[in-house]
């Protein structure tokens, strides 16, 4: 079961520190990576971008996968265009009050997702459709003051399998069996009311009893800003939990660790954290590690024959990320290094 997303997937990791137009002022940047076990050098990846400093090009020769990207007259992402083993996938992007998404897959077909806006230019609905098929209906509702409070998802045939053409690109689909009765899967988000801070998300099915849960804990930085201390995540269903700790500069609120851990009942069922580490001012180093074996907190351990720990440490200059060290354990497996070109 998908669950919710968690702050660690999403903060200054890998591809994401690309897609920006103003930190880098460079036509391209090239990773190599190398293998510790054959000391082997392996193009990882190119991201080419224009004098606009627009992303026109990704190449992931390691996954073998390239994508173009392709912008109208008003510089808006237009088309992507993904080479895969499978062949080449189409996605198309309009615009307007309606704007839609069409994924034309060489072997799965074709996928259209299309938004439906208010006058406010809010998202109130949205319509997904498999090779002409009703797969996903979305509908949304907001906060006097536009943040989303509800959500409710229904899905109208079984999905059979993972539809992922990249990272980031994902493909639903329709299966081969309609579901006579569709599951109202209903995601209710509540505010405080002076900050406007969620405090909780809870997932229901068909309006009974919560499935999933999760409470939002802050506490108060520099200046009186408001800032995410804990969050809270519980299925109902299989008593897992998932509990996120954050910790700040104190004269700055900068992040410095963010530490997640995956319980069901008093069990440890992973642990992983994230460090940053910053140099006169700046941020320096990012060590993700992750132990994804089953441990009493007071076992976790680190050493070369733990191979359920797992560790990651980006290294940044002048904001750029130059090098990543990946180790099995605490033996180094691989590096990737990133090399920034400019024109």
């Amino acid at each position: 079961m998908r669950t919710f997303n968690f702050f660690f997937a999403t903060i200054l990791m890998s591809s994401s520190l690309f897609l920006t137009t103003k930190t880098f002022a460079q036509n391209q940047i090239v990773a190599w990576q190398t293998t510790m076990a054959d000391k082997a050098s392996q193009k990882h990846s190119v991201h080419n971008y224009d004098n606009q400093g627009r992303l026109m090009s990704v190449e992931e020769p390691l996954q073998d996968l390239k994508t173009n990207y392709i912008y109208d007259t008003l510089a808006r992402l237009k088309r992507l265009d993904v080479y895969t083993t499978e062949g080449i996938v189409k996605v198309n992007y309009t615009y307007g009050t309606e704007p839609t998404m069409t994924i034309i897959h060489p072997v799965w077909g074709e996928q259209k997702r299309i938004s439906y806006k208010d006058e406010r230019g809010k998202v109130t609905e949205e319509k997904i459709y498999h090779n002409k098929e009703l797969v996903r209906r979305v509908l949304y509702s907001y906060t006097a003051f536009d943040s989303i409070f509800g959500k409710e998802v229904v899905n109208f045939y079984e999905q059979t399998k993972d539809g992922k053409i990249t990272p980031t690109l994902d493909f639903i689909f329709s299966g081969n069996k309609k579901i006579q009765n569709p599951v109202h899967k209903k995601y209710i988000t509540y505010f405080d009311k002076t900050t406007h801070q969620r405090t909780k998300e809870v997932i229901f099915i068909d309006d009974k009893k919560p499935l999933e849960d999760k409470v939002y804990t802050y506490s108060k930085g520099v200046d009186n800003q408001v800032l995410l201390q804990k969050t809270h995540y519980t299925n109902y269903e299989t008593n897992a939990q998932t509990v996120v700790f954050y910790s700040y500069q104190e004269k700055t609120n900068a992040p410095t660790f963010v530490r997640t851990e995956v319980r069901e009942g008093e069990n440890m069922l992973s642990y992983s954290s994230l460090e940053y580490i910053y140099q006169n001012g700046a941020l320096w180093q990012i060590i993700n590690q992750n132990f994804v074996s089953p441990y009493a907190k007071s076992e976790i351990k680190t050493n070369s024959l733990n191979t359920s720990f797992t560790k990651k440490v980006s290294i940044f200059k002048d904001s750029k990320l130059i090098r990543e060290r990946h180790y099995e354990g605490e033996t180094l497996s691989k590096t990737i290094d990133y090399q920034y070109i400019k024109a």
